[in-house]
């Protein structure tokens, strides 16, 4: 949202600044007024709309991505890098699909999209398994200290307990 946002203020006031010059060189003070302020009604408009077209393209892209990689994980039954990979590749190649031109052009896009997104998303993959290697390796070792009894090891401050002292144990 922000991008898209920052991306149309800056784009608007380049049209500002033209506009500004352009429209401005009569010398009545009530026209000089209605132009600035129509031009910065449509500034807002497009700042506005950018905003919300930012917002909307990163909600795509991540419930593509998020949507892959888990119907993998289930759909597998394992989590692992390969979901990340290919959740990089199917999205990106979506967006490939999605940019403007003939259908020549748009699968070309894709198929170049899919490679960048998976060779974007292989180290990421890396780090989300070892990452998920890492927390299951410290909830083992500290899951076998607490005892399994009661809805007590899920709360907050067990969890806070837990990870206060995996930090003193270091």
């Amino acid at each position: 949202m922000l991008y898209g946002g920052s991306k149309e203020a800056f784009d608007s006031s380049k049209d500002a600044d033209f506009l500004l010059h352009s429209q401005t060189r009569s010398k009545d003070w009530k026209e000089k007024h209605k132009v600035l302020k129509d031009m910065m009604e449509k500034r807002m408009l497009r700042i506005a709309s950018g905003t919300v077209l930012g917002g909307a393209k990163l909600g795509s892209f991540t419930a593509i991505f998020c949507g892959v990689q888990h119907g993998l994980a289930v759909r597998r039954n394992v989590h692992d890098t390969f979901n990340v990979v290919a959740a990089g590749a199917v999205t990106a190649a979506a967006f490939g699909l999605a940019l403007p031109g003939s259908f020549g052009r748009r699968l070309q896009t894709a198929l170049i999209g899919s490679v960048f997104g998976a060779l974007a998303c292989l180290p990421l993959g890396f780090l989300y398994t070892s990452l998920q290697r890492q927390t299951r390796k410290e909830d083992d070792k500290n899951s076998s200290g607490i005892d399994q009894g009661g809805a007590d090891n899920d709360s907050i401050a067990s969890i806070l307990q837990r990870f206060k002292d995996s930090l003193s144990n270091r």
